[in-house]
């Protein structure tokens, strides 16, 4: 089981939080509707709903059951499919795009299966079919978290290992973000690469008081590390941006945004 099947709702709530509307306006300017959108690790189906108002036509695929659970109950249509990405369950060039917004690449087990993800892409693209890969920008994390040294943050897992005194602390001595039904601390931290962000999230439920752990780690890329891997993919980066106002990158924007075109034809592929 992911860690998002075993979050549910409580990361539903912080997705919801995140600036959909932006990402919105952004997959806007950059995809057209007149033809199939998929939708990669679409998750509760934030961007699938404002998507199909302004007359897109999305396909929303995710692995974790409890996320396309909830999203089924907002979509209340079949445009939703469990899959694996390294395995995509729909027939060649089916789609006219295809996006990956906030950060849903880069959680698989390995580079080479991100790399097998990004072949099942290219197979589902019609040729010149646009994609759109947003994740973290590597080097703004590694200098904001490997500078990040707070006290408070280096106790969390000593103050967890000592049962009721420790959660007590937790309550009274941090700052807990506020969501509908619980409270969250975050503990985030890069690996001494700068490859991976491993993030620990404490939430503590606003009805039973429960204090529960979670932890995920993702895949860090840089620049010209995504781009060899689209290029080996057969995807040729058209844009490289920093943010989804159309900024362009630099070593403090918050995001890696890559626009990518499907190159060839499938039936000359070997």
């Amino acid at each position: 089981m992911s860690v998002f099947d075993e979050m549910g709702v409580y990361w539903a709530e912080i997705a919801d939080h995140n600036p959909t509307q932006r990402q919105i306006e952004f997959i806007k300017n950059i995809v057209k509707p007149t033809g199939l959108v998929l939708d990669l690790a679409c998750g509760t189906g934030r961007h699938i709903i404002p998507l199909n108002k302004e007359g897109y036509e999305v396909v929303g695929l995710d692995l974790s059951r409890s996320l396309l659970k909830i999203a089924k109950n907002r979509l209340r249509s079949d445009q939703l499919v469990r899959g694996d990405m390294r395995r995509l369950p729909f027939i060649p060039e089916v789609f006219a795009a295809a996006v990956s917004m906030d950060t849903s690449f880069g959680y698989l087990p390995t580079q080479q299966e991100d790399m097998q993800s990004l072949r099942e892409l290219r197979k589902t693209l019609r040729q010149d079919g646009l994609l759109i890969i947003d994740v973290f920008n590597r080097e703004h994390l590694t200098r904001k978290y490997k500078a990040d040294r707070r006290f408070k943050l280096v106790l969390l897992p000593l103050l967890l290992k000592l049962g009721f005194s420790g959660k007590w602390l937790l309550s009274r001595f941090y700052k807990w973000r506020e969501y509908p039904s619980f409270y969250l601390l975050q503990k985030r931290t890069i690996d001494t690469n700068g490859e991976k962000l491993s993030d620990m999230w404490i939430v503590r439920d606003k009805v039973n008081g429960e204090i529960i752990v979670f932890k995920h780690v993702v895949r860090l890329y840089q620049l010209h590390g995504l781009e060899e891997a689209l290029n080996e993919a057969d995807f040729a980066v058209k844009r490289v941006l920093g943010g989804y106002e159309g900024q362009p990158l630099s070593h403090d924007s918050d995001r890696l945004i890559l626009i990518a075109s499907a190159e060839g034809s499938l039936h000359c592929q070997g």
